[in-house]
């Protein structure tokens, strides 16, 4: 999809289809206003007629038979003081509409509205919207091409910053998306490895660790975990450098379990239908790594990814077993089930060791948090309160919710082993909050966060989010290290 900006007035814009945002009356509009005039006046007689008040989600069709380039003019409410879910609304209404109208070109004028963050908002939201996952069909329809225009009072170096911005978010989102989507006997450990050596050609640097390599570096956490499975496992360290030297360090960890079957403690049928999105933490982070090469943050960033099947057999771990850590810790499993946790405990030592300033993880590590938070908030708890408080505002500000449950000192007991040093489950209550306890375990003194988000990995269909894998968590991300980026000192 082709993205540009353009100052032409509004009876000037050449689309197929022309959206204009509306924020209050809109008869009183200076967009719908010039557009009448050259419509000759038809424009606000359709509005009064039709009672048009332009509230949020409103909209109303006008065909303008040719008396402006636009041949079709959409106005869709968006409240009188909109916010990102407003333009996130318009996005994906225009996104609709181009679909219903089969359209080629489609302008979306926000006139006195437009700013960088509104520009980047509707850019991305069309670009997230059209999104689609087609792979495995045996006639996969063809895309329909759509060049979107973004009519603003003034084009300039800001609005055009923030255009690729918005193109690199998307393009890093539906990159997550697409491995998430993926079916698990296709995208295994080895080929979510050789998805992470692609992206070395954008400039990354990527090492793919095999089984002896593992081996060798002591991650018995996740050996164990893969010893059930044919699949061989992989451990995947990625690093972006910026082209200057930074202070800025940040490690970013994410769940690769590309299917889950439980293991011995063996999930029931419903429940293992949408597990070939348990790697969707290792998607955050390739996705994010997709980005990274092009909005170029001044911050260095190491993404890790411990990548393995959790399948039965007779090979498999069983309950009662330890495993040993990568940091020495020793880990009695109780439950073969909660599997994600102990590969991020080979996963989270090797990324402290390394010294960040600090570590994010991802991790669709509990069903006990959609249970407590819904399907459109994700959960975070972590070492450091500034931290954690950085990242739910960068999610406020990249549209995805982030809800802060507490580590309680009191639950770690739970965690307690006769044999071990500590157990891999608890006593069965606060589930998300025992998971977040035991992966603290494994990052020493290093600032550390962990959101699971297994209640918004997958999107039910909403703005900008069609059914399936949403990409939940890489837009944050990068608005996290943006804003670490911009930071002096």
């Amino acid at each position: 999809m082709k993205i540009a900006l353009s100052d032409a007035r509004p009876a000037d814009v050449s689309a197929d289809v022309l959206v204009v945002a509306l924020a209050g009356a809109a008869s009183a509009d200076p967009a719908v206003l010039a557009l009448d005039a050259a419509l000759g006046g038809r424009l606000r007689a359709e509005i009064e007629r039709r009672s048009f008040a332009a509230e949020p989600g409103g909209v109303l069709a006008f065909q303008t038979h040719d008396l402006v380039p636009a041949h079709t003019v959409i106005l869709v409410g968006c409240g009188e003081t909109p916010g990102l879910a407003d333009w996130y609304s318009l996005a994906d209404a225009t996104a609709r509409q181009a679909r219903e109208f089969a359209a080629g070109r489609v302008a979306v004028l926000l006139g006195r509205h437009a700013s960088p963050q509104t520009v980047a908002a509707v850019a991305q939201g069309v670009l997230l919207g059209r999104y689609s996952f087609d792979r495995f069909r045996s006639k996969p329809e063809a895309p329909r091409r759509l060049d979107l225009t973004i009519a603003v009072p003034a084009v300039d170096p800001g609005l055009r910053a923030a255009v690729a911005r918005a193109e690199a978010t998307a393009a890093g989102t539906c990159f997550a998306r697409d491995l998430a989507n993926t079916p698990a006997g296709v995208l295994t450990p080895k080929a979510l490895g050789q998805e992470a050596r692609r992206l070395a050609r954008a400039g990354l640097q990527v090492r793919v660790f095999g089984r002896r390599a593992i081996t060798g570096l002591g991650m018995g956490a996740l050996l164990g975990v893969a010893q059930g499975s044919a699949q061989e496992p992989c451990f995947i360290e990625l690093l972006y450098r910026p082209r200057a030297r930074t202070r800025r360090r940040v490690a970013l960890v994410g769940k690769g379990i590309t299917f889950d079957s439980g293991g011995l403690s063996l999930k029931n049928a419903d429940s293992m239908k949408a597990q070939k999105r348990d790697m969707a933490g290792s998607a955050v982070v390739l996705g994010v790594m997709h980005a990274l090469p092009h909005l170029r943050p001044d911050v260095e960033v190491r993404g890790y990814v411990p990548a393995a099947e959790n399948m039965p057999s007779g090979t498999a771990i069983r309950p009662g077993d330890v495993l040993r850590a990568l940091n020495g810790k020793t880990i009695e499993v109780l439950n073969t089930d909660a599997e994600g946790r102990l590969v991020l405990a080979d996963a989270l030592s090797y990324a402290a060791g390394k010294h960040p300033d600090v570590i994010l993880d991802f991790a669709t590590l509990t069903a006990a948090v959609r249970s407590a938070l819904g399907n459109r908030y994700a959960a975070i708890m972590g070492t450091d309160r500034a931290l954690v408080a950085e990242v739910i505002d960068a999610g406020a500000a990249a549209g995805e919710n982030l809800w802060e449950l507490p580590l309680v000192a009191e639950y770690r007991r739970d965690l307690d082993s006769r044999v071990a040093d500590l157990k891999n489950v608890g006593e069965g209550y606060a589930g998300t909050i025992i998971g977040g306890l035991f992966l603290r375990e494994f990052v020493g003194d290093v600032p550390w966060a962990h959101i699971d988000f297994s209640s918004t990995v997958m999107s039910d269909g909403y703005a900008c989010h069609p059914k399936g894998a949403s990409g939940f968590g890489v837009r944050t991300v990068l608005e996290y290290l943006s804003r670490l980026s911009e930071r002096r000192g």
